[in-house]
């Protein structure tokens, strides 16, 4: 049974889960830095009609901040683990996953002669449910069940916020994490997963948020919206460059295999340069000068995700990239309320 728990524990991709999270952080620190701007008004006597509304709208918002906050951190963890349940199931019943059966810590690791000092090559594959001998209705199933909690803990959030235009995001959200590898013609399986995590993930998730909260979207929620979905794309790019030999095996092809290995590295590189360059944009203008300074700081970080894909160290760069994404949420949380000190 313990063997069973930690299949299952392993079948919701923990190193995804950054990935739902941290816009989830993104878009609550957007809109807080937008909703103390509320509390701007002029002392002057009588009170400005403006400054009235603007105080009852302070009290309202900052009311439910929280409560809505949460609810959109449990939509988003349960639609992200709902989607690896998805993809688990689609990727199985097609072969897709055949011999990911093997833990990895289990699993061969190669020394690598490429380099006068040796490292650990890491090509192993976590394991998936489906191709361990899990029956697929049982990940379907669970995938349902993920799914409903999300529908649950959206639709509250909805009713608090009167935001009903985010139902139909919420909609959009659930079919992209379907057809991203099920149906008759996944786009997963066509080049577009990128795409499809870089709006979900990113724009969809950081303004849903930020509307949410603040009941708007502003400039810097996009600007951080696109960071989000960049990072994004980075933890899929790593994964799909890890799987691109089996992946073109079977059919499925992924923007890895369409660029080929040296192109997908080379459009991963872009990747964090533009994200690195879009954060110290705006930490320059939340915090200056310190938030600059605390975003070079974590420059390593993309930099070490950069040398581990190229020794085919994808492990390790599967790490770094979920840190990475965890690294510029805190960031942007650190530089909102540092600003409003």
């Amino acid at each position: 049974m313990a063997v069973d728990r930690k299949l299952w524990l392993a079948g919701t991709r923990p190193r995804t889960l950054p990935a739902s999270i941290a816009p989830v952080m993104v878009g609550a620190a957007c809109a807080w830095n937008h909703i103390q701007t509320l509390n701007i008004c002029i002392l002057i006597y009588p009170v400005p009609a403006k400054c009235v509304a603007n105080r009852a709208l302070l009290g309202e918002l900052t009311g439910r901040f929280w409560p809505v906050s949460i609810l959109c951190a449990v939509v988003a963890l349960c639609l992200q683990i709902a989607v690896n349940f998805a993809n688990d199931y689609s990727d199985g019943i097609r072969g897709t996953d055949d011999g990911r059966s093997v833990p990895e810590s289990s699993a061969p690791q190669s020394i690598s002669s490429s380099s006068t000092e040796p490292h650990r090559q890491s090509t192993a594959k976590p394991q998936r449910l489906v191709a361990s001998g899990v029956p697929p209705k049982q990940v379907l199933a669970a995938a349902g069940i993920a799914a409903g909690i999300a529908c649950v803990a959206g639709l509250i959030a909805i009713l608090i916020a009167h935001a009903w235009w985010l139902f139909a995001v919420g909609v959009l959200s659930l079919l992209a994490g379907w057809f991203y590898t099920g149906g008759n013609h996944p786009y997963g399986y066509a080049g577009f997963g990128e795409l499809g995590v870089f709006l979900f993930f990113g724009l969809a998730a950081v303004l849903g948020t930020e509307y949410a909260l603040a009941g708007t979207i502003d400039l810097m929620g996009v600007l951080a919206a696109v960071c989000c979905g960049l990072n994004a794309m980075l933890l899929l790019m790593v994964n799909n460059l890890r799987d691109i030999n089996e992946d073109e095996r079977h059919g499925k092809r992924t923007l890895a295999v369409r660029l080929g290995e040296r192109g997908a590295r080379i459009a991963l590189t872009v990747c964090v340069v533009v994200e690195l360059l879009l954060s110290l944009a705006i930490v320059a203008v939340l915090w200056w000068p310190w938030g600059v300074i605390l975003a070079i700081s974590g420059i390593v970080v993309p930099l070490r995700i950069l040398r581990s894909i190229e020794r085919h160290d994808y492990r390790w760069a599967l790490a770094d990239a979920g840190y990475q994404t965890l690294f510029f949420a805190a960031l942007i949380v650190v530089s909102t309320i540092a600003s409003g000190i």
